[in-house]
């Protein structure tokens, strides 16, 4: 068979035996370069069928791969008698041992970010710069960025001020929490929804444009409403958040990537929202219990927001305290959606039932996990 999944998983085994060091990350790279498309879309579209001319660009990419690593090896650029101590590739590796001896996790992926960072330059092209030598201006700039990363478990994000989202790059920094690849389940979902059903279920007459309002509960870094108002271009979103450091952060997002229909308003929940007729409400609320802090990563504990992470009640809190008044928020037939943990679909689907939704359903992630619970107002 010649789709998508199928030549992915020929692709990576090729580059695995030809030992091409992030041999599946290179081929998600190649691929999604070809056919013109996000790399995390790949996945969505595992059974679309490839052209030959695609398989032939593939190909081309992936044997050009395997030449120009060949010819590095090919000419011991790195042996002992011939490093320099500015080379492109000494100074990754060094990085790398850094981070490991330190415990980081990914330590080759967070240093090839921090290198590519300082270098303005790619990071799937990071390769094709090994022989280079580094400035020693860029040299320092990236020893002050490994190093705290391994002495105070620094998140490279909150270091670099920027994190990728949706295939867009959003500023962040400690008055935030840091986004999540798996709050992309969530906004595909109301993406799916919002084109899908709302759009296309709205009764009204022919050339009358259809606004979606969304609010955004919880907003952060703005990357849940910002990307609701950028690919759905006619809707119209509000975000809301208690906390002042996530509304300057959502708002600077906001100029950054240019979103001229979406508004933030300081509010404790619906506290000062009095609209009421909104499409969709889709909340990223803090959901991880006091109990589980234990267990979290050094980085998470010591670096981001702990109001954006714990909750009470077994981190069930703000599911209870947001469906008991969602219902008054929303206009008839509108959805209400939730990130939820691995754990909790259960619970906040009963939560939803409880408090008069229909349709509830919990959305798994890629890896088989309860990640998203989406009720409706009937």
């Amino acid at each position: 068979m010649n789709n998508l999944l199928d030549i992915l998983n020929k692709s990576v085994n090729y580059l695995e035996k030809k030992n091409i060091k992030n041999a599946r990350l290179t081929a998600e790279s190649i691929i999604s370069e070809v056919m013109e498309m996000e790399r995390i879309m790949l996945y969505a579209e595992f059974e679309r069928m490839l052209s030959e001319d695609d398989l032939k660009k593939i190909r081309e990419k992936l044997n050009d791969i395997v030449n120009d690593d060949k010819k590095i090896s090919e000419n011991n650029d790195f042996e002992n008698n011939e490093k320099s101590e500015k080379q492109l590739k000494l100074l990754l590796d060094k990085s790398i041992s850094y981070l490991k001896k330190n415990n980081i996790d990914e330590s080759r992926l967070i240093a090839e970010i921090v290198f590519s960072h300082v270098l303005n330059t790619d990071r799937m092209m990071l390769f094709t710069k090994y022989r280079d030598e580094i400035e020693n201006e860029k040299i320092e700039k990236i020893r002050y960025f490994i190093q705290k990363i391994g002495r105070e478990k620094f998140p490279v994000q909150y270091l670099l001020n920027e994190q990728e989202f949706y295939g867009r790059k959003f500023y962040v920094d400690r008055g935030v929490l840091i986004p999540r690849q798996d709050t992309e389940v969530l906004v595909e979902k109301m993406i799916e929804i919002l084109k899908n059903n709302i759009l296309k279920n709205k009764n009204l007459e022919k050339n009358l444009k259809i606004h979606p309002k969304i609010l955004d509960i919880g907003v952060g870094s703005g990357i849940i409403g910002i990307t609701a108002a950028l690919e759905i271009k006619d809707s119209y979103v509000l975000g809301v958040d208690i906390s002042e450091k996530a509304l300057e952060t959502a708002e600077k997002n906001k100029e950054l990537l240019k979103v001229s229909n979406i508004k933030f308003l300081k509010s404790n929940l619906f506290e000062n929202i009095e609209f009421k007729q909104f499409d969709m409400i889709v909340s990223n609320p803090p959901y991880i219990s006091l109990n589980e802090a234990g267990i979290m990563s050094d980085d998470t504990l010591l670096h981001e927001p702990s109001e954006a992470l714990f909750a009470e009640n077994d981190g069930l809190y703000f599911y209870y305290e947001i469906c008991q008044k969602a219902l008054d928020y929303l206009a008839d037939f509108g959805y209400l959606l939730f990130e939820i943990g691995y754990k909790q679909g259960k619970n906040v689907a009963e939560i939803m039932t409880s408090s008069g939704f229909k349709n509830v359903e919990v959305i798994k992630d890629l890896a088989g996990l309860d990640r998203v619970v989406v009720g409706q107002k009937l």
